[in-house]
């Protein structure tokens, strides 16, 4: 298993499902992770991570400045695939790009 951070969402243009996301590989540390330099992807392609295994991870920047994860992102299945994370929804606060 593979874990990456998402730190920025792009909304499609009725806002109502995330379109693409700034998505950062993680390296495991003995206290939390370390983001490794982001990409936009499209939401399909952050679907397809999660149906092969890979732990995808909502991440917040603390009082530090620091990122941590805050939530873990899933897949709602129906006519298409969406991106969402609970408890919080806390994908959908992040900051756009």
């Amino acid at each position: 298993m593979i874990y990456y951070g998402i730190t920025a969402i792009r909304w499609n243009n009725e806002h109502t499902e995330v379109e693409s996301c700034m998505v950062h590989a993680l390296d495991p540390l003995e206290r939390g992770f370390a983001l490794q330099e982001g990409q936009p992807m499209w939401y399909t392609d952050v679907v397809s991570l999660i149906a092969s295994g890979d732990q995808i991870l909502v991440m917040e920047r603390n009082t530090e400045g620091e990122y941590v994860p805050r939530e873990t992102v899933w897949v709602r299945a129906g006519n298409d695939d969406y991106l969402e994370s609970a408890p919080e929804n806390a994908l959908f606060e992040l900051p756009g790009f």
